[in-house]
């Protein structure tokens, strides 16, 4: 990483040694992440997402997909419903007893999804360690609190416990606590000490003497929908097993996944906790359809344009299979007109998640490449496209049309701000002729008619066209390429009209077309994944320029609801990949250092986080109440799915990805991220032509050599190497299985039509 890295303010890197050489390695420092933190434990495809709170406390809905109807409000399952609060206390001769105050959290070995909470009081520090297992068979969430007396003499501990389910309190029974309809809600278990009941058995008491320079260790059992008489079975479970067997279960589903092996080993475990959220927040409903899920509370719902950035990267993660569940699972959701929008239980006029369904469709196929599967897929596809080509009519009905013609206005139950409507010279059409109709804007757009739903619906037509190009039919090819000819010439022509409106230089890619200076959260999609624009574009450029002067804490601002006063670390992973596509190294690492340090210790983001709360907010009428917002308070959900799947996006794309029929390789990848004697591997990567690689692995044996050992991934026409050697070096030569080559520029090999294992060997200054 680079040792100087200015934001406005400064991220802070540690400098790490790495034997002789001594390295500027990436230190996460967790420096701006938001101040109202949560996190989370689960199993994938599991009823029960477990909220950790930033005191080491128990929370969890039993609104579950199985039991809930899918008719309920908006963040329903965010009203906790269950919960197991554990106090731990130094005790006092002389007075009350002092609670153990939370000194960190932080991930379990660095990247398992089990989260581990510091207390300490005077001498006597304690941790714990909070994990789910499926053992037994429903599963439950286990709780190791293991005390450490550092001091000379013995210390009394306190533990209370109290719990509820179903919001039916619990009830002490021995060591436990379960509730009047015989649910048990937690069990605990010691080999020292003894337990009693407090506050009318609402209240589990734990009384232990830590000895001195000793530890001892306090269990707690929250199992899944347990009968109380299955409570003997729960007590005979072991602790240090259990964890055992949650840290196996982990290790075996990563090694079922693409490997990577980073001399950045920050990086690597946030890549693998990442992995773990998206997979966690997974969960099948009562039919067995298995959802992706934005997070464990608020956003309990599936969103469309999620699903394609959290299937993408269940896939380029090696899960494919369960990525074509959650493929699938669209599919149930579409209408019989062809549309698909979001959530799925809300039907808001979202446009933008009909080409996140669409896109989830076509990358499935493009990393599997199932042609069966394809064409089973494909009636889903051509609905869509045919449902936004009927529908872009709505905006090209004239305004004496009879009023029975006219297109309406789809309910939405809360406005950010209303679309500018300038005036029109006589004959001239609006804006928005050609677009999709009228709908909800989202991160801090005005309702009406965002760019980002139409670049990402002209993306399902793109995708339709594809896809029937595969399939060899002839007849819908012809009038997909058409329909998508003609809509993305209507999109060009709106937005060189919106650019018309801008105040700013230069021209830049507008975010709405009457409003081109509105939440820039997903205009760049234009760039990635829908490839409209190319990275290089004017347009881009001058928006990336834009955004760069309103930065803070080293990230874009004016991406959703909080405007200019607030960062979205999650989507700025977007932006990343946006700079890595123009070749700009220096600028993704720069994004990704200052998002990772907007993640809370655990690895883990809510939405968007405030930041200068005297700055406005993007729906101006909610400025009364988003000022009551402190700086350093996150909104929205936490873990944000989407968030976690862009940095295994990113992180991936800057080790390989595709354009066209080319694999770029390291083409993220600075300088600083490996010395002599390291080296970057990739084991079994899924890539876009189909199938797995056998490996990519790169090394540096000596000063001035670097090698790379590659397997080409099948239907590649060429692989573009690059090596990362010290700023201002170039290469000087290159062989490739030990024949010279003189295919090469700067710090880049092209390998053209290459086959089998290849191992390229380049030598610079």
């Amino acid at each position: 990483m680079y040792k100087k890295l200015f934001f406005g303010s400064l991220i802070m890197l540690w400098v790490i040694g790495s034997g002789a050489q001594g390295r500027t390695g990436v230190h996460i420092t967790h420096q701006y992440s938001n101040s109202n933190a949560q996190s989370l434990i689960g199993l994938p495809m599991g009823d029960y997402k477990t909220i950790i709170d930033m005191q080491g406390n128990l929370h969890w809905s039993q609104w579950s997909l199985k039991r809930r109807g899918l008719d309920v409000p908006f963040g329903f399952s965010n009203q906790m419903d269950g919960e197991v609060e554990v106090q731990l206390l130094l005790d006092s001769a002389t007075g009350p007893p002092a609670p153990l105050e939370v000194t960190g959290q932080e991930l379990y070995q660095g990247r398992f999804p089990f989260v581990v909470t510091k207390l300490e009081k005077g001498e006597l520090r304690a941790e714990e360690v909070a994990f789910a297992t499926n053992v037994p068979g429903p599963g439950m969430d286990v709780v190791r609190i293991r005390l450490r007396n550092e001091g000379t003499e013995a210390l009394a501990l306190e533990a209370y416990l109290s719990g509820k389910r179903r919001n039916l309190p619990a009830f002490v029974a021995g060591s436990t606590l379960a509730t009047r309809d015989e649910y048990l809600v937690a069990l605990a278990q010691s080999e020292t000490g003894s337990f009693s009941s407090a506050i009318g058995g609402l209240e589990l008491d734990y009384h232990a003497n830590v000895p001195a320079h000793s530890s001892i260790t306090l269990w707690i059992k929250r199992p899944y929908d347990c009968p109380t008489k299955d409570s003997p079975s729960i007590a005979n479970l072991q602790g240090d097993r259990l964890l055992t067997g949650a840290e196996s279960f982990w290790q075996d589903l990563w090694a079922r996944g693409a490997k990577i092996d980073l001399p950045e080993k920050e990086i690597v475990d946030f890549y693998y906790s990442s992995l773990a959220y998206v997979l966690i927040l997974t969960e099948r409903d009562a039919q067995g359809d298995l959802w992706t899920l934005d997070g464990p509370g608020e956003y309990v719902h599936y969103w469309g344009r999620g699903e394609y950035f959290q299937a993408r990267a269940m896939e380029v993660g090696g899960y494919l299979d369960t990525a074509r569940e959650t493929v699938e699972h669209s599919f149930r959701l579409q209408k019989d007109d062809g549309e698909w929008d979001w959530p799925a239980i809300s039907g808001w006029p979202a446009w933008d998640s009909i080409g996140g369904n669409a896109g989830s469709v076509w990358d499935y196929y493009l990393y599997s490449r199932d042609r069966t599967w394809l064409e089973r897929a494909y009636p889903h596809l051509l609905a869509a496209a045919r449902w936004i080509a009927y529908h872009r009519e709505e905006t090209e009905v004239p305004p004496h049309a009879p009023r029975g013609a006219q297109p309406i206005k789809r309910q939405i139950p809360w406005s950010c701000m209303p679309e500018p409507e300038p005036p029109l010279a006589p004959g001239e059409k609006p804006y928005w002729w050609g677009l999709l109709p009228w709908g909800y804007g989202d991160s801090g757009l005005s309702e009406g008619h965002a760019y980002v739903h139409n670049v990402m619906a002209l993306y399902a037509v793109k995708c339709a066209w594809q896809a029937a190009t595969v399939l060899g039919r002839q007849s819908d090819v012809a009038q997909l390429s058409s329909e998508y000819a003609d809509y993305k010439q209507a999109i060009l022509a709106s937005m060189r009209r919106a650019i018309s409106l801008e105040t700013d230089s230069p021209p830049y890619l507008p975010a709405m077309p009457t409003y081109p200076q509105g939440a820039v959260s997903q205009s760049l999609l234009a760039v990635y994944p829908t490839e409209l624009l190319p990275p290089d574009d004017p347009w881009v450029t001058g928006l990336l320029e834009r955004i760069e002067r309103t930065e803070l804490q080293g990230l874009p601002t004016n991406m959703a609801w909080l405007g200019l006063s607030g960062v979205w670390p999650g989507e700025s992973m977007n932006v990343a990949e946006t700079y890595l596509r123009r070749g700009d190294i220096h600028s993704t690492v720069n994004m990704l250092i200052a998002t990772l340090n907007h993640s809370y210790s655990t690895n883990v983001w809510k939405e968007e986080i405030r930041v200068d709360k005297n700055l406005p907010v993007t729906c101006r009428q909610n400025e009364p109440n988003h000022k009551v917002i402190p700086n350093g308070v996150g909104t929205g959900d936490m873990p944000e799915a989407w968030g976690n799947a862009n940095l295994v996006n990113l992180v991936r794309d800057m080790l390989l990805r595709e354009e066209g029929n080319e694999l770029y390789l390291f083409s993220g990848i600075p300088a600083d991220w490996i010395d002599i004697g390291e080296t970057i591997s990739v084991q079994g990567p899924r890539t876009t032509f189909g199938g797995r690689m056998a490996s990519i692995r790169l090394s540096y044996p000596e000063a001035g050599k670097m090698v790379l050992l590659v397997t080409s991934p099948p239907g590649s026409a060429e692989v573009l190497a690059r090596f990362p050697p010290a700023d201002g070096h170039a290469i000087k030569s290159a062989s490739v299985n030990g024949k010279p080559v003189k295919d090469f520029s700067g710090s880049q090999v092209s390998l053209k039509n290459p086959a089998g294992s290849l191992t390229v060997e380049v030598r610079f200054e």
